[in-house]
């Protein structure tokens, strides 16, 4: 059974793929844009896949492979291979191997990537800081638990019709 925390992170979580899938992002994506407060950071963000996103807050503790980018995110070795040549391309991340094992492709922030990894969190943190101070506190614990169950049916659902069309 899930503590309250984690109920709520998890509803959070819920939330955000479900305004993921409903193409919310919009709101989300001009909020990281006038942060940034950079008109040719602005351009090549623009072009940066959700998947992008989150690839470079994953690389800002350390580097990661393509199979662990994948893994961590949840999404599939295409997508992180796709979004990571978009992220190459615009200098967002290096890629180097090792030279005891050149199977592996890492990935690795540059200082243009750490800042758009920080705006990125930085909104994450402000829509979990509204979450927290606009919904979680009014309902118990129960209630977010049902809350928490409708949503992740709701998402489960959603990924069932995407498989099909």
């Amino acid at each position: 059974m899930r503590n309250g925390k984690e109920v709520d992170k998890a509803i959070g979580q819920a939330l955000h793929d479900l305004r993921s899938q409903k193409g919310n992002r919009t709101l989300e994506s001009q909020w990281i844009l006038r942060q940034l407060g950079d008109e040719e950071l602005t351009k090549e963000v623009t072009s940066l896949s959700v998947v992008a996103l989150h690839i470079l807050s994953s690389l800002k503790e350390k580097d990661l492979t393509g199979v662990e980018l994948a893994s961590r995110l949840e999404v599939t070795r295409g997508a992180i291979t796709r979004a990571a040549g978009n992220l190459t391309a615009y200098h967002f991340v290096k890629v180097y191997q090792l030279d005891v094992d050149k199977k592996k492709i890492f990935y690795q922030l540059t200082d243009k990537g750490r800042k758009v990894a920080a705006v990125h969190d930085k909104m994450h943190e402000k829509i979990d800081e509204i979450f927290n101070e606009q919904i979680f506190l009014k309902y118990t614990e129960n209630e977010k638990r049902v809350i928490l169950g409708f949503l992740t049916d709701v998402n489960a659902v959603d990924d069932l019709l995407n498989e099909m069309l």
